[in-house]
């Protein structure tokens, strides 16, 4: 019996996991999906490649992204796309339903991993949480708040700079899958929060994430937090350059958790050291792993973190499980989840 194809057109989560420490657990969990005894799998950047390979595919596993031209037509063994997204409003389902040919949305572990860090360095920054440790530890010479009746003493240690995170303005660059995810945990913490984009979107998934769009020079004069999340290419990089940061209000925050060169350090430093920024977080660096002694590290108001967003081995390998969830289920007889576009399945 002929082992059915997977063809890969994006999946950074199985690249990452090779040519690094990882324990037996995690290693045994992808072997245990990436079988090539079960399934044959094909990851090809070229997308002649891909399309030749895709003639002979049961599957064809991408992200939120237009199909191939001509895939629907070409494939004809195909039976599933599956989609790592929630939204997939860039898939032509229509087409792919008059192909007979299911479309199944699944969760993507990185995403919620990354929107998650990205709000824990929010909440470090705002309520100026290492300034808070650091006094509970050692205190700050500052007269301290009297003792109350019933023991408690609210800051005794008269920490500074702590702000309340609602009614912040979040200013978001590109409204990817990953920035949609940070916008909805924003608002739920009660910010405004817009975006801008380089198309437009629509409606719903404004609604969806409680954003609104407006343009990027208005997103810098006036967000308390800056948040790219655009790709790294010769038009982005430095997009929060000097004139960008100096443009953000006094006293606000930049997070980057996309790629290091999406921000000038050096002009990030030198706002930070100057009191322009009040704090920046940063889990990408401009060359990885950054040295310990670089300058950026010892600008104040910074939270850095070693590229851990989405980067842990949980992570990485529940990400591999979910993308190939549906794959597997089909491969031992049972019907895949989450079918978006009204194609009745029918196993062997």
């Amino acid at each position: 019996m002929a082992i059915p194809r997977a063809v890969v057109a994006y999946h950074p989560s199985l690249g990452s996991t090779r040519g690094r420490p990882i324990s037996q657990e995690h290693q045994s969990r992808i072997d245990a999906i990436a079988s090539s005894e079960r399934v044959e799998f094909v990851m090809e950047p070229n997308p002649e490649k891909i399309m030749a390979a895709a003639e002979g595919a049961e599957f064809f596993l991408t992200k939120n992204a237009p199909l191939p031209e001509g895939l629907l037509e070409r494939a004809k063994n195909l039976r599933l796309i599956n989609v790592a997204t929630l939204y997939g409003e860039k898939v032509d389902l229509d087409a792919a339903a008059a192909a007979g040919v299911a479309v199944s949305f699944c969760d993507r572990p990185i995403v919620n991993s990354v929107a998650d860090h990205s709000m824990a360095l929010l909440l470090q920054m705002v309520r100026n949480i290492p300034a808070a440790i650091k006094a509970s530890r050692e205190g700050t010479g500052r007269p301290p708040s009297p003792t109350r009746p019933d023991g408690s003493a609210y800051n005794w240690a008269q920490v500074q700079g702590v702000r309340p995170v609602k009614g912040m303005r979040l200013g978001i660059l590109g409204m990817g899958e990953i920035a949609r995810e940070f916008a909805v945990r924003a608002k739920s913490f009660g910010m405004e929060v817009r975006y801008w984009n380089r198309s437009p979107l629509a409606e719903w998934i404004d609604r969806r994430c409680g954003a609104s769009p407006t343009s990027q020079d208005d997103l810098f004069r006036n967000s308390d937090v800056i948040y790219p999340c655009v790709g790294l290419n010769d038009q982005t990089r430095h997009i929060i350059g000097e004139d960008a940061i100096r443009a953000m209000p006094s006293g606000s925050y930049v997070i980057n958790i996309g790629r290091g060169p999406l921000v000038d350090q050096e002009a990030l430093r030198a706002a930070l050291e100057d009191g322009h920024l009040a704090g920046a977080g940063l889990d990408v660096f401009d060359s990885e792993p950054i040295p310990t002694d670089h300058p950026l590290l010892g600008a104040p108001g910074l939270i850095p973190t070693p590229h851990v967003a989405g980067g842990d081995d949980e992570t990485l390998v529940s990400e591999l499980e979910s993308w190939m969830g549906n794959v597997l289920r089909v491969i031992d007889g049972k019907p895949p989840e989450n079918i978006v576009n009204g194609v009745e399945w029918k196993t062997d």
